[in-house]
């Protein structure tokens, strides 16, 4: 009989790589909310439903009468909690729910690695306006307010002065699904992606890069992060400690059968923050598509392989290459879409791997000025001799778009 692989969820941009799944022999099923044409086509059978609820998730997959799955897992979408409790619905193997939520859930993962003796940046958590400033007393200035369950940089703002710390904090609550958010102590360093996987209680390394944060705070008081580079910046005794941070995480958290994103800051002096860390693969096409072109690692397949428990295949994990790779985004802010065009036909050079759009655009469509979360205009993925080079090709690529705004602001 087929295995049946059920994906729950899929990161943006990262419907790309159901077709190499489907390449697997595997019985397809996509539960998304979004069922694109790269979803229709590769999927046997697609599930329309919020993939971060655990009500809608079950309503949709009762309502298709799906009674077998093999194994459960996401494309980057970060829904852990949401995965582990379908794995146990259908006894596949999977990470503990409470394990899960450790992972997800801002507050409680920072509790669970500050008592394991990591360092992490001071925090507070609270309910409330009143809870949340009175947290900001005791971190200080500059701070960061995050809602304590949404990913990536949705609700993420910088709280430089009293003043606008109110609005900023009301902002992060009316965010949040819990109604709960977290103050952080603003941290200044390099941030840096490692990504793996966790069998039979070891930690193997899957891909390592540097985030792009050249123009972090240009849309104040939200970061914007400009994309991704490989190979790391860091030389190989400090990569190797921003390793080890993430080893000592996966046991604080009991981590195991899992496949893992993390978010590491490096500060000017050299401590070592585990910002992030959570049972997903990492998302926006970087664990899939970025990663494997900068060492030939593609940890797709073996992480099939936890989802349906069976072993590894260490010999996949070993780097085959060295090469500069990149990921560079455009941001959305504001403006009228007065005309776009066909970027199959912008003339690009062949180390230009992909030239795409992060949104879909229609003529007379007004964009949302820029805000913690929001999705790039465009992006490129471009490879070079070193990284400098093929962040000017990336950024030439992107200069090329078939793209006419009106009133936008350039910043």
């Amino acid at each position: 009989m087929t295995e049946r692989l059920l994906v729950c969820g899929i990161g943006s941009g990262m419907d790309r790589s159901l077709a190499a799944l489907k390449d697997m022999g595997l019985d397809l099923a996509v539960l998304t909310d979004r069922p694109t044409p790269r979803v229709r086509h590769a999927a046997d059978t697609v599930l329309v439903a919020d993939p971060g609820s655990q009500h809608a998730v079950h309503r949709a997959v009762t309502e298709a009468g799906l009674t077998r799955v093999d194994g459960v897992l996401s494309l980057g979408y970060d829904n852990p909690p949401v995965i582990s409790r379908l794995a146990r619905r259908f006894g596949c193997l999977g990470v503990d729910e409470e394990v899960a939520l450790d992972c997800t859930l801002k507050d409680r993962r920072l509790a669970v690695l500050a008592a394991a003796g990591l360092r992490t940046p001071r925090h507070r958590a609270a309910d409330d306006v009143a809870g949340a400033l009175a947290a900001l007393a005791e971190v200080g200035l500059p701070a960061v307010v995050k809602p304590r369950d949404l990913s990536g940089s949705a609700g993420v703002s910088k709280i430089d002065s009293p003043a606008t710390a109110p609005a900023r904090i009301r902002e992060a609550l009316r965010l949040s699904a819990s109604g709960r958010v977290v103050v952080e102590e603003f941290l200044a360093g390099t941030e840096h992606t490692v990504a793996g996987l966790v069998a039979e209680g070891k930690f193997c390394l899957t891909g390592f890069a540097d985030r792009e944060y050249g123009r972090k705070e240009a849309f104040a008081p939200y970061f914007f992060e400009g994309g991704d580079t490989m190979p790391t910046a860091l030389d190989e005794r400090q990569a190797d400690e921003a390793v080890a941070v993430v080893r000592a995480g996966v046991a604080a958290l009991g981590l195991d059968a899992a496949v893992l994103n993390t978010d590491i800051l490096r500060t000017h002096d050299g401590r070592v923050f585990l910002l992030e860390i959570t049972c997903r693969l990492t998302g926006a096409r970087i664990a899939t598509e970025i990663m494997p072109l900068g060492t030939g690692v593609d940890p797709l397949p073996n992480a099939v392989r936890l989802a349906l428990g069976r072993s590894l295949v260490p010999e996949e994990l070993v780097p085959r290459v060295r090469r500069a790779v990149v990921q560079r985004y455009l941001p959305a802010d504001g403006g009228t879409v007065e005309w776009a065009g066909d970027l199959s036909e912008v003339d690009t050079p062949p180390q230009v791997y992909d030239l795409f759009w992060g949104m879909e655009l229609r003529p007379g469509m007004t964009l949302p000025p820029f805000s913690g979360g929001s999705e790039p205009l465009a992006g490129a993925i471009a490879v070079g001799p070193d990284a400098a080079r093929a962040d000017a090709l990336a950024q030439q690529a992107l200069a090329r778009l078939p793209l006419k705004l009106s009133g936008a602001v350039l910043r």
